[in-house]
């Protein structure tokens, strides 16, 4: 992935956990009584979060290979030059 693939996704899941959030607390309470359409739409809100945190899970880790990955061509740079 490139980098602005990478920083396309992380803004997109950050908003999208933004309007996760105020959707969220706008649900019915589960222990009210909810119709299947309410229960289907609690349903796929819920996995649209976790699937959001997923992939912005693989953006931090994807960002901390690539931290690594430097860190590790800057010394071995700096041995060269030695």
């Amino acid at each position: 992935m490139g980098f602005d693939t990478n920083l396309r996704n992380a803004v997109l899941a950050i908003g999208s956990l933004r309007g996760a959030q105020q959707a969220c607390a706008d649900l019915k309470p589960t222990a009210m009584p909810m119709t299947d359409e309410e229960l289907r739409g609690r349903a796929e809100l819920i996995e649209r979060v976790i699937r959001t945190r997923a992939k912005l899970q693989e953006v931090r880790d994807r960002a901390e290979n690539l931290q690594a990955a430097l860190e590790r061509f800057k010394q071995r740079r700096a041995a060269m030059r030695m």
